[in-house]
């Protein structure tokens, strides 16, 4: 979840029956998650978030990254190097990670604008690939992201290689945009059982 108010884990808490396991360091990031499942924080910085979960769903440990990318491309870099770090550390176990990017991977992702952000798609492709992550495609809203006649796909969710070994399918959703300038995304995985377990 992306907040863009004040802290309040109680009130939503309530509003979505889900318990609040935490936030990044500023304050951008808030996880919550069903009874019966737990988040372990990993790494806490100011554009991702990585835990480890564990769940009555799910028979072995998975981890999630929830990102909140800063909006120029040199603040992005870190972000990147930190993606390449973590893919090596979670070592073949399930890894999903998704968010607002904040920047776009090809020409088709933008209207409105004819701003060349060229080598910003350059980097987010290369820690994708250096990452080994894979799209699951998407289905839904075409653009995540409005304001002034822009829109733009910045908001996405990327799974590794090892997804497959605990999901047999992941079915990613763009879903309407509300009460923000952003469309939350709806990550639903089918398990092997077949029982649904969703990530939004």
């Amino acid at each position: 979840m992306e907040p863009l108010t004040t802290l309040d884990p109680d009130r939503y808490s309530n509003v979505l029956g889900l318990k609040f396991k935490g936030a990044n360091i500023s304050g951008n990031i808030w996880i919550f998650v069903e009874d019966g499942t737990d988040f372990d924080i990993v790494e806490n910085l100011d554009q991702v978030l990585h835990g480890r979960v564990t769940s009555h769903r799910i028979a072995h440990p998975i981890y999630i990254s929830a990102v909140y990318a800063k909006c120029t491309r040199m603040e992005r870099h870190p972000l990147w190097d930190k993606m390449r770090e973590i893919s090596n550390c979670v070592n073949g176990t399930p890894w999903l990670i998704g968010g607002d990017f904040n920047t776009i991977l090809s020409h088709e992702d933008r209207i409105g604008s004819e701003t060349n952000r060229q080598n910003e798609m350059i980097d987010f492709a290369e820690a994708i690939e250096d990452c080994r992550l894979l799209d699951p495609g998407t289905d839904g809203a075409e653009f995540t992201w409005a304001k002034n006649g822009l829109f733009e796909r910045l908001d996405r969710a990327f799974v590794s290689e090892a997804w497959s070994s605990t999901f047999e399918a992941t079915r990613v959703t763009n879903l309407p945009r509300v009460s923000s300038d952003h469309g939350p995304i709806l990550a639903r995985c089918k398990m092997q059982d077949a029982k649904d377990y969703d990530r939004g």
